[in-house]
């Protein structure tokens, strides 16, 4: 890894960040294939109404050796992006307008004193372009704790990975670096789209082999390199209370998860469990508008999702 340099202004180095783009001497976006077929139509009539799919779990996440209760949001939602910088971009037109499906998976949990509270990203064009439906072009983390902050950004192309980072450690540092990846591989964290099979069945119905890139929250809690390594991903039918499931096992070395996809519309994970220790269980699932709901009143729609109520502050004089 070679550090980031620091001559640019803070300004600079930020306006970099905000357009999408990753930042070092030479990098740009690797090149998006040539479009292979559209979406389906019956894709669009599922997810082109303007909303956005949200899912409220609950579980337990390991950190620092111990099992710690957590609250997760999952949000699918379609979007127009600028395949040049892959940014949202409602004006953008012609060629360079591509169509994504983003999930923001929002998760939170308490390490004895302090909170965490971490945000991963995944944009997935819609339409085929590669030889696995929905692979990612871009993924973002952030992590905050009372420690510091964590910024990490990957921009995977054929044949390579970019991978931009931001980190309060000295060790880690800021960094931007290439990574060489197998033609073919995939990414933890596009998972919970891909296995969904919104468009499709995954890897044609059958188990898949090959390289796989761990989640950038995983690689973060081991301050492990980001790297591919041999996977697979097999499934086999099952039921989660009560309901049939697809249960898909991705094994990696000595990780395991698995993870339980409904076998009917609207086709939600329901939920997984790894060998460290993590389980989720899905509570509640709405479709809205979730962008627009962020008035004091709104925070009903959380306990819609089975999560835990924010309340909103008395307005100003409400005490006098």
């Amino acid at each position: 890894m070679r550090g980031l340099s620091w001559g640019l202004s803070a300004a600079a180095a930020l306006a970099l960040l905000a357009c999408g783009a990753p930042p070092g001497d030479g990098l740009a976006h690797p090149e998006l294939p040539a479009r292979r077929a559209g979406a389906s139509e019956a894709f669009w009539e599922a997810w082109g109404d303007g909303r956005a799919e949200m899912s409220g779990y609950r579980g337990v996440v390991s950190r620092y050796g111990e099992l710690r209760p957590a609250e997760l949001v999952q949000i699918y939602v379609t979007e127009p992006h600028d395949r040049r910088t892959w940014i949202k971009d409602d004006a953008v037109q012609g060629p360079d307008r591509v169509a994504v499906l983003k999930l923001n998976q929002s998760l939170r949990f308490q390490t004895g004193v302090y909170p965490y509270s971490v945000m991963t990203s995944v944009f997935a064009p819609v339409d085929s372009h590669f030889d696995e439906r929905f692979q990612p072009v871009k993924i973002s983390l952030t992590a905050q704790e009372w420690c510091g902050h964590v910024f990490a950004a990957a921009w995977p192309g054929p044949g390579e990975l970019q991978l931009h980072t931001l980190s309060y450690f000295a060790s880690e540092g800021e960094a931007t670096e290439r990574q060489a990846v197998p033609e073919g591989a995939l990414y933890e964290d596009a998972l919970l789209i891909q296995l969904r099979e919104l468009d499709g069945p995954f890897h044609g119905g059958e188990d898949w082999e090959g390289a796989l890139v761990p989640t950038l929250w995983r690689a973060r809690r081991a301050h492990t390199p980001l790297r591919p390594s041999p996977a697979t991903i097999t499934r086999a039918p099952a039921e989660r209370d009560g309901a049939p499931v697809t249960r898909f096992t991705v094994a990696q070395g000595d990780y395991r998860r698995t993870i339980d996809v409904e076998r009917d519309a609207p086709r939600r994970v329901l939920g997984w469990s790894t060998s460290d220790g993590e389980e989720m269980q899905i509570l509640a699932t709405r479709r809205l508008p979730y962008w627009e709901l962020n008035h004091n009143g709104d925070e009903r729609v959380r306990a819609e999702l089975g999560l835990d109520a924010l309340a909103a502050p008395p307005p100003p004089g409400a005490a006098d």
